[in-house]
């Protein structure tokens, strides 16, 4: 049976192309509607499996009223826009649209949007996680450490959360598909995990996964070391350089803290997602990749958005599918079994005895706050196998004052943010190392960061590279 489609768009060409795309990929078009009335009229009289929706629609009503009743009613919906603002973006996420497509856009792009739409409403199995619903006293047993392994095929993501499960739900669908994907979440949730399990599970998975830090790489060096550059393009240029997108040929390029791209990079990135083609720096003409993009950031993009830093426009193309990482906090219940694996990790790998922790230990873990997330717990592991004297870790060395009662709530003036929990943690880590930046015994080593990427940390946060003795 053909899957009947709606479209309710009021530019008649627009949506003429749109019913020819349709067609010869062999769905149904029940209908063209040119207002939000006239939709409401031929869905009352048949019934489409999915509708492609206009948010700006001539009349009084927008998509977006329509996307309401539509709800109601359990018809999917897919929106279609050229331009919006922010308020527009949070009314239409609000609805919980299963695509956004962005004008204009390729056959591909439509027919891709429609597959992913079908597919996560055949398998709408949303796990809500519910804060306070349980302490973590309550939610996890104690002392025992569980002995579950990773879930297979998802090596280096370790949850048994519903937080955790919905993300792997999620990484199971878009996997075997072409489309971008957006990750999102704090600092050391595991994005790039998340990223890498895509490309393992995807058709790829034997071709190139190039990483990219874009916070990592000097703003003057970004666009050569993502599309290239001839030899002789600029002062210093030697050689040709192949960049990476071009050495991601056939695979997977994962672009990790996109937020922090420049804008004329964003504008070339853009058209690399439209296009599927790259242009070197002193370049003759286009070059076509077939390149597979997942990008993350830590950051608030729709507030970047707002305040001019961020394309409109990119964030539709890289939103299309987004994956959402919990904060270690929000998924205490994880704490136990990420201790277990990463205490079996650090102890093969330094050939010590060590094989659990004390209940005591382990409590002091779950009260914590661990602004760092999972990244931070990883490390603190590391280094109390490292330091243990028995084969139980009976006490673990958490940063001073930021200890945390579970049955009791700080007073708002004692809250400090992410950003500030940040800065302490490293400002400790650097005064331990006697401000050593890269190299053995280093800050950059102890917090398990490449230097680069503290360097470009500690100029956002204000803190001055001193020069050792």
């Amino acid at each position: 049976m053909e899957e009947k489609i709606m479209i309710v768009e009021d530019e008649l060409i627009v949506a003429g192309d749109i019913r020819l795309t349709l067609e010869r990929a062999g769905y149904k078009v029940s209908g063209i509607a040119r207002s939000v009335h006239r939709a409401q009229e031929m869905i009352a009289a048949d019934r489409p499996d999915l509708v492609l929706l206009d948010i700006y629609l001539k009349g009084d009503q927008t998509g977006i009223d329509l996307a309401v009743e539509l709800n109601k009613h359990n018809i999917p919906f897919v929106y279609l826009s050229a331009n919006c603002n922010r308020q527009v973006l949070e009314a239409a996420k609000v609805t919980q649209p299963y695509g956004f497509i962005v004008k204009p856009f390729r056959e591909k792009d439509l027919l891709v949007t429609l597959d992913i739409a079908r597919y996560r409403y055949e398998h709408h199995r949303v796990l809500k996680v519910t804060p306070g619903s349980a302490t973590a006293a309550q939610r996890i047993k104690l002392p025992a450490l569980p002995a579950t392994p990773p879930i297979p095929n998802f090596e280096g993501i370790i949850g048994e959360s519903p937080a955790m499960q919905q993300v792997f739900e999620l990484i199971r669908q878009v996997a075997p598909l072409d489309t971008s994907v957006l990750v999102l979440g704090e600092t050391g949730t595991g994005k790039e995990g998340v990223a890498n399990c895509v490309h393992n599970l995807s058709a790829r998975k034997a071709k190139p996964f190039v990483k990219v830090n874009c916070a990592a790489l000097p703003t003057h060096l970004i666009e050569s070391e993502l599309f290239g550059h001839e030899k002789g393009a600029f002062t210093g240029a030697l050689e040709r350089r192949i960049g990476k997108f071009e050495r991601a040929d056939g695979g997977t390029i994962f672009l990790d803290e996109i937020g922090d791209m420049p804008a004329d990079l964003q504008v070339k990135l853009l058209r690399v997602l439209q296009e599927k083609e790259i242009e070197r720096i002193g370049g003759h003409g286009p070059i076509k990749v077939n390149v597979r993009i997942i990008a993350a950031t830590n950051r608030n993009l729709e507030k970047e958005i707002a305040e001019g830093r961020f394309r409109l426009d990119l964030y539709y193309r890289l939103h299309v599918f987004p994956i959402m990482l919990s904060a270690l906090r929000e998924r205490r219940e994880d704490i136990p079994l990420l201790v277990n694996h990463f205490i079996r990790l650090y102890a093969a790998a330094s050939n010590k005895g060590v094989s659990g922790m004390s209940p005591v230990a382990l409590k002091q873990l779950i009260d914590y706050n661990w602004p760092g997330n999972v990244r931070e717990l990883q490390n603190l592991i590391e280094r109390s196998v490292l330091l243990a004297r028995e084969n139980i870790i009976k006490d673990v060395a958490l940063p001073a004052n930021t200890k945390r009662d579970s049955s009791v709530m700080p007073a708002t003036s004692d809250i400090k943010t992410i950003v500030e929990l940040e800065r302490e943690h490293i400002l400790t880590v650097l005064k331990k190392c006697n401000h050593k930046i890269s190299g053995p015994g280093g800050a950059a080593e102890l917090l398990n960061l490449p230097p680069s990427t503290l360097a470009s940390k500690m100029k956002k946060l204000g803190i001055v590279k001193r020069h050792t003795l």
